[in-house]
Formats: structure tokens, C-alpha cells, sequence
């Protein structure tokens, strides 16, 4: 389902952005299948649309399955900030909410749901778990638009990165990623999380050190490298937190 939503995400952010030009430059990263015409958008939108209504069939069933009524409403919110993302009117991740935009539903949201679709309630260590997951979203996104600033402000696409100081913009993804280690100490130290999830110190103190990475003269290649730092933190993350609730539910 979480693969469905962000896969219907990704084709319609493609799809709007060749339409508004926001990714015509080379440091974009812009999907290679649009660049070379092989899609259009126009192509792509009904693309995004299928998977839209295959995630939203898939989460029916599996609420229905589980017994959990109110889950469509949890996937309603991401179906709506799926397409609200780049899509007109709202356009989110063309304003300064883009970061929050995607922090929440693929941070907070698709690990509450996972928990809330197998457990009659939610424990707070679900939110412990996500929390840097979120944060670490928002770093990529932040690093992404970052390194896209200049070009981005000229096509009209005012995302945070383009409002803010050079200084600022480094500030923010210090503070997003510099957050990670901070709050798993406290997930730690207040028993939000069970001790076998210890194992994910060793991403958080990458997450920390990432932080010097940033720097107010870098280039697109060296946001692009802080991008791709994230992503690989992003998911030792998830697996380490994963791996640390499997091992504490097993009877030693």
C-alpha cells in the first residue's frame, strides 16, 4: 500500500513538473522516461491515477480485513496529500509546506497505519519509531530543493529552500537531521523504545555527522550527495528500528 501511494506520488510530481518546467535543468534528477519523451504528462497523470485507486482499493480491503473501520480515513489523508503534493490547486511541494507535506503521511502516517491495521491500539513506541523517519524525510526533501533553489525561485516554484538565507537553508537541515540523534535519546531514556532497537544509534550518529556536510557555498553535486546520505539513512533507519522490535518480541 505504502509503495502504491508513493509510487502514485513520484509519477504525478514527474508529471507536474514537466509541465511547470521545474525540472528542466540538469541537477534536477528528473525522471528520465519524461526527459526523453518516452511519457507524456499527460500519460502520466493516468498512470498516477491507477495506482491512486489501487492503493485505495488495497486499503479498503485491508482495513475491512483488520477490522478497522476507521483506517480509510487515515488513507482518505493520504490519498488527498498525495495528490495535493504537486497537483493544482494546493501545489504543496511548490510552497513552503513541502517538507511537512511528505514528513508526515510518509514518516508519521504509513508507520501508524501499519500499526494501527495489526494492534487493537496504537503503542507510543510507534510514534518514537517514526518520528525520525519523518525527520529524515524532511531532510531529503530539504536537500533536494536546496540544491534545485536557484532554479526553482526562476520558475516560480517557492518552495522554504527559496525563501530563506543561504546561512538558513544549511540551519534547516542541520536541525532536521541533528534532531534524529536527539530524539531517539529521548525515545531511549524515557522507555519509548524497547533496548534491542539500540542498534539504531549507528545511523543516528551518521545522521549527525551528515550535518557537517552542509554548508552554505556547496554546490548541486554536494546537496545532491547530502540526498543521497539521507536516503541511505532513511532506510538503515527503518531496518535497524525494524529489526529491534522483531527481536523484542521474541521470548529469549
Amino acid at each position: 500500500l505504502a509503495v502504491l501511494l508513493q509510487a502514485a506520488t513520484n509519477v504525478l510530481n514527474d508529471a507536474e513538473d514537466a509541465l511547470t518546467r521545474a525540472d528542466d535543468h540538469a541537477a534536477s534528477g528528473a525522471s528520465l522516461a519524461m526527459r526523453r519523451q518516452w511519457i507524456s504528462p499527460s500519460q502520466a497523470h493516468a498512470v498516477a491515477a491507477w495506482l491512486f485507486a489501487l492503493a485505495a482499493a488495497l486499503g479498503l480491503a485491508i482495513a475491512l480485513g483488520a477490522g478497522r473501520p476507521a483506517l480509510p480515513l487515515l488513507g482518505l489523508v493520504g490519498l488527498v496529500a498525495g495528490w495535493a503534493y504537486t497537483a493544482a490547486p494546493l501545489r504543496l511541494a511548490y510552497r513552503p509546506f513541502g517538507e511537512a507535506a511528505s514528513a508526515l503521511p510518509m514518516g508519521l502516517g504509513i508507520v501508524w497505519g501499519t500499526a494501527a491495521a495489526q494492534t487493537g491500539s496504537v503503542p507510543t513506541s510507534v510514534f518514537w519509531a517514526a518520528a525520525p523517519l519523518a525527520l529524515l524525510t524532511a531532510g531529503i526533501l530539504h536537500a533536494n530543493n536546496a540544491r534545485d533553489r536557484s532554479h526553482d525561485a526562476a520558475v516560480g516554484k517557492r518552495t522554504l529552500a527559496t525563501r530563506l538565507s543561504p546561512d538558513a537553508v544549511v540551519t534547516e537541515f542541520r536541525l532536521l537531521l541533528g534532531a534524529v540523534p536527539v530524539v531517539l535519546a529521548v525515545a531511549f531514556i524515557t522507555g519509548g523504545l524497547p533496548w534491542w532497537c539500540l542498534v539504531v544509534v549507528v545511523p543516528a550518529l551518521r545522521a549527525a555527522r551528515l550535518t557537517v556536510g552542509a554548508r552554505r557555498d556547496l554546490d548541486g553535486r554536494g546537496w545532491t550527495m547530502l540526498l543521497i546520505g539521507c536516503v541511505k539513512l532513511h532506510l538503515l533507519t527503518g531496518v535497524t528500528l525494524a529489526a529491534g522490535f522483531v527481536l523484542s518480541s521474541v521470548s529469549w
